[in-house]
Order: structure tokens, then sequence, then C-alpha cells
């Protein structure tokens, strides 16, 4: 691969990269060798994954080999000069144990210290992970050691365990079977992890983990941890990195590493969160009906303890007398709380919640005894109770949860940090009725909230929740683990300012990346009116507008015959959604829409949603497809990680903000945390900006599901009058202001005028696209073949998803020299030429350029008089946009029926039936001026159409053609 220098450092890249991504691993080794903190945006498309690898890496061994040469000529032993040369941790280790001269241990040190710098690369979903996993195969670096840390759930390969649903379940078992030595897979991890076929594959994802864990026989998910210590590169998700527990249990030492946190657009929430807690009434008791059933079955066994010949466990029927008595004064403490019914919450300081406790003796000098009690508990009630008793320490884990949670930390200076940047909301629990399908659930809880409480739930059970308000509390930890570099980098961070603020963190380095792609290759419009000029708003006020939700289904309706491929309709809610789904199949636009291209509807379960996302890309894939529509909500599954490159998503609707809930207890304490915190010096935004641009991040998040790599092109609606404001529009991602300038920043007057310009768009586009990469999807590897133009199904390739910047040269093959600019000179020229536009009796009608003689078309009738219902009129050039007709050819209706169809697809109830009536009037009088005053208020482009009629039917007959404007 071509090597070029970066600030001194030789990065290998697979292609000559552009200046952007020249700018961006710049700014990447820049914090490595100066062992700063950055902040680095880039937006989707751009090759930032690919960059970020390579440049960091090559950082790493340029490094590295710089030690081992600075250290070769200090007479090292010879049994150590191998494992120097590769800066192999294992070997180096065993150093100390070795007598050397001063010189000798200075050096061997030197070289272990710097041989312990590790990557860790962090994401929020293992299917992101999954794919810079397979982005970093591709690169000259595949030789360097990676693996990823993954759960039980996914790495267990334990017959009785792994079939365990709930993982609190599947962790306590096997915790106990490998505290006893009887799960012989790990038995062997020990053995496996320095044998071949281990080490023979350098970077080691879940699928290669699990295969070399069967074919070894060795657990996989022991067996990572185990090569954690030799890994150049640590693959995990957010929560293994920023919770201190999890960093704990997989033995992460994050001293002197580079700590790289990707779709960093979601760290403050993640920070926020891993620091919350919940604690429910509900729970709390079924925690003393577990300690009751121990009880009971000590007391049943003769009150000899709870020793087992073969399960040894570290309590006693006092230990269990005790705990019972705190767990009784705990649910006392919590029903004391006076929550008025009418008011549905209370909020008090966070360290209310060490005072609630302390009714029960729970403090700081004891809670760690207590916690190792409770699980002692729930190891005993997951291993010897019955499978039919569901809870299974349900609510022991939950108070032990609660509790790790709450004294995270110690003295006057955590206390005092909890008073600030805590809230303890406490609010009525809702009653929950049992079902036949949830009395089978493994934590023996119901699924099913009712909406009103019961009058038990009024008087007693509640929910204390503990919140964290400021993400940089928990920031703060990674800060202060000695890490040489922390980079947050995603394609959607702007504004930077207010994200350091919350954050807190010193940040040295910082930028914001403009797109890869030419101006040309997107189109971006504000659509504040539909079709029938409602407006278009998705205010909460709104939403329940019948006519707004009809109006927004006539705009998806008028707009999908355009958009090749497939269309992605974003909306800010799954109620909103559902609403739509539900109005439209009722009054039959869901039909009409479907004719044209089929419907997708995002599912909530994980197995759900990967069949549909493979129908989806199948249906956008197949021969003389349309393709397809997928709605989604923001913030949902496809809202992140998932590909829409070519064909997949020509077009993306943001149907509106989606705002947190304005109401939301959590919502409003978090404006109130902003608004009391704000200072000059801090810089932290105030509540209401945070909340603009909560709704912002998740419009960018889903605007960048389209524009996938620097051939791609799309287009961009913003389908809510509200994205008409300036205001709003300055969140919007930075590589989008300049497709709305100000001359174009107001929604067009005209959604005729906008149906024009986006005909004209994909026109231009088609002309000189280049044949859309095929990416693998939910596991089926599709190959593009650019000699036969075939797509080929692997059905033995791997799981793993190609993203997207891995077809940023190489994999698409371009036929034309001329440049970009040339070419969209030539198309818009033609699609300026005049066109002729006739009335033909049902044949196919074809719209050619007008030719310098102005002979008139050999496809043009000689009279027209002729009765309306064997008509077809062309009133713009090939409306529809689809790939097929893209040249200039549409088959007219072949019927009356067909014709009536389409026009009411087009119009609007009240000018349909205007439509309608002057037809019936027509076919008595055949009076064809009266017929089209009468029709041409129901269109657009009141003034063309007029000016078409009149050239047709005055006393001089039909014109050589008429102009397409």
């Amino acid at each position: 691969m071509p090597e070029f220098i970066i600030n001194g450092v030789p990065v290998n890249f697979p292609f000559e990269p552009y200046q952007l991504q020249k700018n961006y691993m710049a700014k990447v080794i820049e914090c490595l060798q100066n062992k700063s903190n950055g902040v680095l945006e880039s937006p989707t498309g751009t090759g930032k994954t690919l960059s970020l690898l390579c440049s960091s890496l090559a950082w790493l061994m340029y490094m590295k080999a710089k030690v081992v040469a600075a250290y070769s000529n200090r007479n090292i032993p010879v049994q150590f000069q191998q494992s120097t040369a590769h800066l192999h941790l294992p070997e180096l280790s065993n150093a100390k144990n070795t007598k050397l001269d001063p010189e000798q241990a200075l050096a061997l040190h030197e070289i272990h210290r710097h041989a312990k710098i590790k990557i860790i690369y962090s994401s929020r979903t293992h299917s992101q992970l999954s794919q810079a996993m397979q982005e970093l195969k591709n690169t000259s670096y595949q030789d360097v050691r990676a693996i990823i840390l993954g759960s039980r759930d996914q790495l267990c390969i334990h017959g009785e365990i792994s079939k365990q649903e709930n993982n609190t379940i599947k962790t306590t078992l096997c915790r106990e079977e490998t505290k006893t030595r009887r799960c012989t897979f790990y038995n062997r991890v020990e053995h496996a992890k320095d044998r071949p076929d281990v080490t023979a594959v350098r970077v080691l994802d879940i699928e290669d983990l699990v295969t070399v864990g069967r074919k070894m026989k060795a657990c996989p998910y022991y067996l990572s941890k185990e090569l954690v210590e030799q890994a150049d590169v640590i693959f995990m998700p957010y929560n293994y990195l920023l919770d201190p527990k999890a960093r704990k249990s997989n033995g992460l030492t994050l001293q002197n590493s580079v700590i790289i946190l990707d779709e960093a657009h979601n760290v403050e929430k993640m920070c926020e969160e891993i620091g919350s807690v919940q604690l429910r009434s509900s729970e709390i008791a079924v925690a003393i009906e577990d300690a009751s059933t121990i009880i009971k079955a000590l007391m049943d066994a003769g009150g000899a303890g709870a020793m087992d010949e073969d399960k040894p466990y570290d309590f006693t029927l006092d230990d269990l007398v005790l705990l019972k008595e705190i767990l009784l004064n705990v649910e006392k403490a919590v029903d004391d709380i006076p929550v008025p019914f009418s008011q549905g919450g209370i909020t008090q300081p966070g360290t209310f919640v060490f005072e609630l406790l302390e009714k029960a003796n729970i403090k700081f000098g004891n809670v760690n005894v207590i916690l190792q009690l409770l699980n002692s508990l729930i190891a005993y009630l997951t291993t010897t109770m019955s499978n039919n008793f569901v809870r299974r320490g349900m609510g022991l884990q939950a108070l032990a949860n609660f509790l790790e949670i709450v004294f995270a930390g110690s003295g006057s200076e955590y206390s005092q940090s909890v008073e600030k940047c805590f809230r303890v909301h406490i609010e009525l629990e809702e009653a929950k009725q049992p079902t036949k399908a949830n009395v089978k659930r493994a934590d023996g809880w119901t699924a099913t909230k009712q909406n009103v409480k019961t009058p038990a739930t009024k008087s007693n059970s509640k929910v204390i929740n503990f919140w964290c308000f400021n993400p940089g509390f928990g920031m703060r930890q990674l800060l202060d683990s000695g890490a040489r570099s922390i980079i947050l980098t995603s394609g959607t961070l702007a504004p930077l300012k207010p994200l350091i603020s919350e954050l807190n963190m010193p940040v040295e380095v910082s930028l914001e990346n403009p797109h890869i792609i030419d101006r040309s290759q997107v189109y971006v419009k504000v659509i504040s009116h539909g079709p029938d000029r409602m407006e278009l708003n998705s205010s909460f006020k709104n939403r329940s507008n019948p006519d707004y939700i009809s109006s927004l289904g006539r705009t998806a309706l008028s707009l999908c015959p355009i958009i090749p491929g497939g269309l992605l309709i974003f909306f800010p809610s799954y109620p909103l959604l559902h609403k739509c789904s539900e109005d439209w199949q009722a009054t039959g636009i869901w039909a009409q829409i479907n004719r044209i291209k089929p419907i997708f509807v995002e599912p909530r379960g994980k197995d759900t949603f990967l069949a549909t996302m493979a129908e989806y890309y199948a249906k956008v894939r197949e021969p003389g497809s349309r393709g397809a529509i997928f709605m989604a909500v923001c913030r949902g599954k496809v809202s992140e990680g998932l590909d829409f490159a070519d064909d997949n998503g020509r077009a993306v609707m943001i149907t509106g903000l989606p705002f947190p809930p304005m109401m939301d207890p959590r919502v409003l304490l978090k404006k109130q945390y902003l608004d009391a915190n704000r200072t000059r010096e801090n810089e932290l935004i105030t509540g209401n900006d945070w909340y603009s641009l909560e709704a912002s991040r998740a419009v960018n998040q889903a605007i960048g599901r389209v524009i996938r790599h620097k051939d791609d092109f799309g287009a961009i609606l913003l389908c809510d009058s509200r994205f008409q404001n300036p205001r709003q529009q300055s969140q919007l991602s930075a590589w989008i202001h300049g497709h709305l300038r100000e001359a174009e920043r107001a929604a067009v007057p005209n959604f005729g005028t906008m149906v024009g310009e986006m005909v004209r768009f994909f026109r231009q586009m088609a002309k000189f696209s280049v044949p859309s990469q095929v990416r693998d999807v939910c596991g089926v590897k599709l190959e593009y073949d650019p000699h036969s133009n075939t797509v080929k199904n692997d059905p033995e390739a791997s799981s793993s998803s190609s993203s997207s910047s891995s077809g940023m040269v190489t994999i698409y093959k371009r036929e034309r020299k001329e440049s970009v600019d040339a070419r969209l000179a030539e198309a818009d020229q033609i699609s300026r030429k005049k066109r002729k536009i006739v009335l033909v009796p049902n044949k196919t009608i074809k719209t050619e350029p007008a030719s310098s003689g102005g002979a008139d078309s050999e496809n043009e009738p000689t009279s027209t008089t002729q009765q309306l219902d064997q008509l077809s009129l062309k009133l713009e050039p090939d409306l529809t946009g689809d790939r097929a007709n893209v040249d200039g050819e549409r088959v007219a209706p072949a019927n009356r029926v067909d014709l009536l169809r389409e026009v009411k697809c087009s119009l609007n109830a009240d000018d349909y039936k205007t439509f309608l009536q002057a037809i019936a009037i027509y076919s008595k009088n055949h009076d064809i001026q009266q017929y089209i005053d009468r029709i041409c208020d129901c269109f657009q482009h009141k003034h063309l159409f007029d000016a078409r009629m009149e050239r047709l039917t005055s006393p001089a007959g039909p014109s050589n053609g008429i102009d397409v404007v």
C-alpha cells in the first residue's frame, strides 16, 4: 500500500488520501505525539474510521520501532532479543526475574513500558466495532494484534449457561462454574491462549473468537480477556470502558493508553447513564421475599448455615436475618416518602439518597459488607433454586446494582459532587399486570405497564431515581486514569464547544472537516408545505391533526416516484410513526405509495429488525424494482450504524424535529441543572439550547445514513416548516450549511417547483453515476462483478459488513474521464433544451429535444377534440424519476381508470372532486375551454398550464413544441 509521511510519521493508506483525510490523520497524530486530547468531526462517508485506524496504528508502530532502535545497542541478553525486536510483552515481563546489569535493566524497562501502550477503540454497538475491525483487516496493519471484548451473551459456548435468557442469571451461573472450575471450557483457556490456532489469527472479532473457541474447546469470553495483555488494539463498547465496574471485571489498565471514542455524539448521554440507577418498591419487596425463601430453606435443613458439600457459601442464618431487617427498613424508608398522587413525583438533592439509606443502616462504612452478602445470596439463588423459581435473585440484584452506583466513590469530595451533579427523583410506581406471555419471562417481571396507577400504587409503591446530570462526572474517571490521549470523534459532534464544556475535559486539538463529496452530489431542501398547500409541522399540538398527517403522506406519495432506489423516512417518535401508518392505511395513501415503492417499517425486536432490513435491501436490488421505502425513527436502530449507500438510500425525509419529551421529569431536571450551573467560565449552554441540540444531533445522525462515500449522491428533504428557522439550520451539520445559502434558506414557495428541481437533480446524477457497491447485508456477503455487472451471493461469507470507506477509490469503477463539473454542465445544458409536449391517444409518450427547424413531432395528433378518456396529457418531462425512465420515456395510462387513478394520487380531495365535475360537464357539452377553466386551479404551475392549453386550443392549431421550464 502507498506510504505517506504525516507529521513525520510514515502512514500506510490503501490509496492516495484526500486532503481532508490527511488533515484528519494529522490531527490524530498530533494528539498522540503531544499526549493531548482531541475532538474531531468528519462527516459520514469521508473515510473517518479508516483514517483513524491507519494514523493511530502508524504512530504506534513508528513509536515502538524508535524505542527498539534506541535501545538495540544496550547489550540486551540473547533470550530477550527476539521479544525486544517485536516488543512482545509476556517475555519482556519475565525480564525482571533475570539478573541484569543497570544498563540492560534500564533498556528493558523502557522497552517494556512502551510495549504496554495500547490503543483502546470504543464505539456504541458491537456492529459498529465489527465494521471497524473489518476495516482494520483491509489495511496494511492487519498484522497487529487486535482483540474485541464482548459479553457472555455473545461469546459463551457452554451448553446450559448459553441457553439462559436473562443476562444476570447467565453471569452468576458462569461465575459459579468458573469459581469451582466445573466449566471445562474455562479450564482450557490458559492452555489455548498460546496455541497456533489462536496466535495465528491476528485480528480476532466476535465470530473469530467463537470459531477458535469451539475448535479449541476453550471459553471465548475468558480467552478474549487473556489476550488483552498481548493486544496492540482492544475494541470494546462504551460501557466496558466508561463503567468502572466493567473495567475492573475485564482487567483493563488505562495507564499510558490511547483511548478513542468513536461515534462520540453518544458519549455525553452514556456518561450520564452509567452514573444513574433506579430502584423500585416492587424490587425491594421481591428482595425481601428472596431473603425469606433462603431463611426458610436453611431452617428446614436444620439451621446449620448454608454449607453444602459441593457448594460452600459464605453466609449464615444470622447474616440472613440481619439482611432481612435492613431490607424491611429500606422498604419502610421508601414508603414514608410523601409523594402526592396528583403531583406524580418529587425531586431532592443527590445527597438525599445517603440520608434515605442511612435510615436502614446502609452507610459508606458497611456498604461493601452488605454488597458481598447480596452477591453471595444471588449466587445461591441462581445455582441452587429450581428453574421454576423464576425470579432467582432479581430483587437482590436490583438492590446490589443500586448500592454499587450510589456508593461508587467515597469521601467529602465525592459527596459534594453528588450534591451538585445528581438529583433524586421519587415518583409513583405504575402497576404491572401479569399476562400469560409475561409469566414465562426469566426475570419474573411483567412487561406491560398500565397507564392508570392503582390505589395500592397511589399509597405505597414508588420508584427511586438516582440521576446524573453532569457527563463530566463520568469522564473525570477516564481523565484521571493516566491515559496518554483521549480522542472523541464522530460525524455529528458540532457544535464542539458545548460538548467540550459538558464533558469538562481539556481539549488541545479540534477539527471540523467538510464533506468529501462535490456540492452537486446532494440536493437539500426545506419542504414547508405539502402538495395540498398544508403546512408541514410535526409539533406536539399538530401531530394529531388529520390534515397534517394526510399532507405528509401525500408529500411522500408525490416524491416516491421521482426518487430512484431507496427512500428513508424518519419520524420524531414511534407514536407519530404508528399514527401516520394507521391513518395512511385508513385513507388509502398507504396503498397508493405501496404500489410505487413497497413500505417497510422499523420493528422493535432485534431478530425481526434484521429480517426486515434484509427484505428491504433485497427489494431495492430486485431487477426492475423502483426501490422501496423504510420508515424509521430518529435515535432508533436505523438512524445509527447502518449503511444505506448508493441505491439503498437515495433520499432521506426528515418529518420533524425529535425533541425529547418536554414534560419528562428527567428532561426538565437536565434543563434546570444546566441553567443553575452555567457560568462564564465553564461555558455551559442553557437548558433550552441543550433541548434544541438534542433534536438537531438526532436529525444529523439520520441525515448521515444517505451519503456514504465520495461517489454517492442523494437528496435530503427537511419536511417541517421549523427547519426554515436560521437558528435551527445553524445546528445542522456544517457541511449542509452550504446547501442552504441565504437565497435558498426559505422553503420553496411552490411544491411543483421543488419536484421539478428534484427530477433534474436525479436525471443529472444518473448520467454520470458509478455502479453501486453491493455490501454485506445481515450475514449474506454480496459481491459486485464489474465485468459482468451481476451480483454474486457468497453463502460462506462471514456476517461482518464492510464499511463505506472501503470503496472510496478502488471498488468503484469509473468509465469516464471527464471532470464532474464538465459532466454537470453538459447535463444542465441538455435539461434546459426545449422539449416537445403532446397529447397522444393511448401510446407511449416520448419527449425529445426540439429541432432547430421546428418540425412537428411525428407522434403529434392532428386533432385536439377527441374524447378525454382517449387522451393522455404530458405536462412535465418524466416526473417519475424512475431509473428506467430517467432518459425521458414514460408509458401513458392505458385507460380512463388508470388516468383517474394517477390524477387522484396527485390531488387533494377537494381538487379531485372539482376535476371529476369538470370531466362530467365536458362529457356533455364538449366545451374544452370551459373544461380548462375548471381544472386549471387544481394543478400546480397554473400559468404554464394556461399557456400550454392556449397553444393547443388556439385557432392557429398546436405549436411545434411546448417549452418545459
